[in-house]
């Protein structure tokens, strides 16, 4: 299971009246593009300034973290480990006008891998900007025998998020097979929208597979695992009724 946080801290170039928005994401978008070893993450965040005077968002902060988990038969178990920090690489950000932002720090630690980034550019009045922060990653699924697993988690922000979005290119004929939240296009790729999220959380988890299922209520892994016991519960069975 994945837990990715943002979390965002502001320079302002002006002060709005206490408990006004300042700026909002107007679009926070995530794209999690799956291939067969890396997974690509790009999330774009498009920034809005609500007042009637220039800002400055400051820097921004993206919190990974993964929750360790352990697996029978190539099948995950429903027990959650501890957490600890996703490892990343290839990390880059860059503006909507191609303008590549150098402010990029990387802090890896036990429980969290920290990305802070410099968001510098004024927005003006009205309008909005948008950054785009990519990396690759090797663990962010978590793959099992028939099925694999991604747990994406947008937390809640300082900066009230208006419209939501998560994007997963699974590629091939892989489809998703459960999801917790209804995508809004079932293709590929899988589309998830959530909106007037403001400072809440939204945790997407969804499962996927090459096998031609119908998307179920339940993870079919955990199914799977469900039938995997029990054959083993009446061949055991069987077994000491023969002795």
């Amino acid at each position: 299971m994945l837990f990715l946080g943002i979390l965002m801290g502001c320079q302002l170039g002006a002060v709005a009246s206490a408990g006004d928005a300042v700026e909002v994401w107007d679009h926070y978008d995530v794209t999690i593009k799956v291939d067969s070893a890396t997974t690509r993450v790009t999330e774009e965040l498009t920034i809005k300034n609500v007042i009637d005077k220039p800002v400055v968002p400051g820097y921004g902060y993206i919190s990974l973290s993964k929750e360790q988990s352990s697996t029978v038969f190539g099948l995950p178990l429903p027990i959650e480990g501890g957490l600890r920090g996703l490892r990343i690489r290839d990390v880059s950000a860059r503006l909507d006008d191609g303008t590549r932002v150098t402010d990029i720090l990387v802090t890896e630690e036990e429980e969290a891998t920290t990305v802070r980034y410099g968001f510098w550019t004024p927005v003006m009045p009205g309008e909005c900007r948008t950054i785009i922060i990519e990396y690759t990653t090797d663990e962010i699924v978590e793959k099992g025998l028939l099925f694999d697993h991604i747990t994406y988690t947008v937390q809640p922000s300082s900066i009230p998020i208006k419209n939501a979005l998560i994007r997963a290119d699974l590629g091939g004929n892989r489809h998703v097979s459960y999801s917790n939240n209804p995508p809004v296009s079932a293709g590929n790729p899988v589309t998830w929208m959530q909106s007037g999220l403001e400072d809440g959380t939204w945790q997407l988890d969804f499962e996927y597979s090459s096998l031609p299922l119908p998307r179920s209520p339940v993870k079919w892994a955990n199914i799977s695992l469900g039938l995997v016991f029990g054959i083993i519960c009446i061949w055991s069975y069987r077994q000491w009724k023969v002795k």
